[in-house]
């Protein structure tokens, strides 16, 4: 699979407007938000601060799609321009119309202060999802997805969303979990939760840990790559490959998992995005092989 990945020449795919194949090998980054509001964009929201019942033991339903009024996702002007805040009160999603697959995509991304029950002891968590597919709050409060996990002093680690499954070089390193590690055996990662095992083997089996630490101190912009080539990916953190993962596909049934939603999680924390842009890809960036 490596020497598939790293050869391929791949086409870009997306549900609709995709854009113009120029004939030179150099394709144009394109912006996947407009720095003004939240158009091509749609949101997902559960309950506030994780409650599922009132104080009379009554349901409480989650807010739903594209229905925010506690203003958990909006756009603020920040010192370097407008962002994307998303205040972490409830948890869920902001996620892209269209689907994508091949690609490049690439953005900034930088810590708040608030951070909110039950997570207000921190870490401070979000994370940058992708291949996302069914029903929005299908997983939690997500779709079902591949994460490059965007988390205080974790940023680049892997986690499954849902019932997806995904293959990566990895060591352990204590009796629970592994580390990426380039050229080491391949081992499968999964939702061990969803397919009811037990829950320490939930963890060993979700989280894999970066290569490397290679975030940038709190307050500070930091520069998110995610590189996406059929079934394979790699996370990259501030220009470093922190992680390369391999044969992406759905639970189920095994299919691949080569397209799908771009994600970014509301869990907890006060976060800022920015500087969203994807480009088709042809050919993996010769610094990134």
């Amino acid at each position: 699979m490596k020497k598939i990945f790293f050869a391929a020449l791949a086409l870009f795919s997306i549900t609709c407007n995709p854009v113009k194949s120029t004939k030179t090998s150099q394709e144009p980054w394109v912006s996947l938000w407009n720095g003004d509001d939240l158009t091509g964009w749609h949101s997902y929201l559960g309950t506030p601060f994780r409650v599922e019942k009132d104080s009379l033991g009554n349901a409480i339903a989650p807010f739903g799609v594209d229905h925010d009024p506690l203003g958990v996702i909006k756009v603020v002007q920040t010192d370097q321009g407008n962002a994307i805040r998303i205040s972490g009160v409830a948890w869920g999603m902001i996620y892209s119309e269209k689907e994508y697959g091949n690609y490049h995509l690439k953005l900034k991304v930088k810590w708040g202060e608030a951070m909110h029950s039950p997570r207000e002891n921190g870490p401070r968590d979000s994370g940058l999802l992708y291949h996302g597919f069914g029903p929005p709050g299908a997983a939690d409060d997500w779709m079902a997805s591949q994460e490059l996990q965007i988390q205080e002093g974790d940023m680049g680690d892997y986690w499954p969303v849902g019932e997806v499954e995904i293959d990566i070089p990895s060591v352990p390193i204590d009796d629970k979990y592994f580390k990426y590690k380039e050229n080491a055996p391949l081992r499968t990662y999964y939702n061990a939760e969803i397919l009811q095992t037990a829950i320490e083997d939930s963890l060993a089996k979700r989280r894999v840990i970066k290569k490397l630490d290679a975030e940038k101190p709190h307050g500070e912009w930091n520069d998110i790559e995610l590189i996406t080539s059929g079934d394979s990916s790699i996370h990259i953190v501030n220009g470093q490959v922190v992680m390369r993962l391999f044969n992406s596909r759905k639970a189920k049934d095994r299919q691949p998992l080569d397209s799908g939603k771009i994600i970014l999680q509301s869990e907890g924390a006060e976060v800022y995005y920015k500087d969203i842009y994807i480009k088709k890809l042809s050919v993996i960036p010769e610094k990134f092989k």
